[in-house]
């Protein structure tokens, strides 16, 4: 019996070992993939179970992959202003916002998109849904309008502040529970807001900073992230009660617009300069190298090891791990929808 039990705990042991020495050696490679376009791609967004890719920017854009990136189409999306956020509950069901209070709406993948009416004329940063009925869209002005029908009707809600909100994310319901109600906002002069009770209240937080952020991210109720002007990197275990900040090393002092997480630990945050940054624990982070100098605004992953990062100039960044396609054992891909800004 004790003989038994030491092989098996050497096994176990030696186990642990190789997954660690695997996780060390992982690398990443960022290449470069053909747009088609040349202007700003502000926000890409994923839909995991198909595969399904889309991205929005500047000029109406609205740029869909089906095969990972390999190729790229223009979707018409019926605008000619900047679209800054987009998102899709299904690979059927989107919406994407912008320039002029616009809001539209696809429920065929983007094949064709219809306008909404929001009521306001300020520009729309981001946009959250958390299925097809229940979503946000938030903005200038501390602009906070949503809709529970799907985007036939949207009202507006009210805003604890009037700086620009750059974006919007909720947290994912309890288990058993099917209600979206823990919702956070950031924006201009370091505000972050938050609501219990899915926007009838929003109520600010304190940040501890002053300069703008750009984007937020919670996989729980109680544990999220925010990121910002100068490498401001936030982490919160309590709902935002309090708010850890620091410039992260590996920003070297760029700005950062957007963070997407796979889970409690995997995490991607982009910025100015073309940087990326991972994390695999959700507090460290570590910078990926590439050769792209031009501001990234957008980023979103597919898996675990395979993502975009979306930018000025047309640019569409594909991250690739040298993992692939071995996913380490005890890594979850399951992950909570991501939008935000610009």
């Amino acid at each position: 019996m004790i003989k038994k039990f030491a092989i098996t705990f050497m096994a176990l042991s030696l186990l642990i070992v190789f997954d660690a020495i695997l996780l060390a050696q992982e690398t990443w490679t960022v290449t470069t993939q053909n747009s088609g376009v040349n202007v700003t791609l502000n926000e890409v967004c994923v839909d995991r179970k198909t595969d399904n890719v889309w991205i929005v920017g500047n000029e109406g854009t609205i740029l869909h992959s089906g095969d990972k990136g390999k190729t790229w189409k223009k979707q018409e999306s019926g605008v000619t202003g900047a679209l800054h956020s987009i998102t899709f509950v299904n690979d059927k069901e989107g919406w994407a916002v912008g320039d002029s209070g616009t809001i539209i709406a696809t429920i065929d993948g983007g094949t064709t998109w219809k306008k909404q009416n929001s009521g306001i004329t300020e520009k729309f940063r981001g946009v959250f849904f958390a299925n097809n009925s229940d979503g946000w869209a938030v903005g200038e002005g501390g602009k906070i309008v949503a809709t529970k029908d799907g985007g036939s009707s949207w009202a507006a809600q009210t805003s604890p502040t009037n700086q620009p909100i750059e974006a919007i994310h909720f947290a994912p319901p309890k288990p058993g529970e099917v209600a979206v109600n823990n919702g956070w906002i950031v924006g201009g002069a370091g505000f972050i807001g938050n609501t219990s009770n899915g926007g009838r209240n929003w109520l600010p937080q304190k940040s501890g900073i002053t300069d703008p952020i750009y984007g937020v991210f919670f996989d729980s109720e109680s544990r999220g992230w925010a990121v910002g002007k100068l490498g401001a990197v936030l982490r919160t275990t309590n709902g935002g009660l309090t708010w850890d900040h620091s410039a992260a090393a590996a920003a070297q002092s760029k700005n950062l617009y957007d963070i997407f997480f796979l889970n409690a630990a995997e995490g991607w945050i982009v910025g100015s300069g073309g940087k990326i940054m991972h994390s695999t624990d959700g507090r460290n982070w570590d910078s990926v190298e590439s050769s792209i100098t031009k501001t990234l605004w957008g980023v979103a992953f597919l898996n675990l090891f395979e993502g975009w990062a979306v930018g000025d100039e047309g640019t569409i960044l594909y991250i690739k791990s040298s993992q692939y396609p071995v996913e380490p054992k005890g890594k979850s891909t399951t992950f909570w929808g991501s939008i935000k800004k610009q």
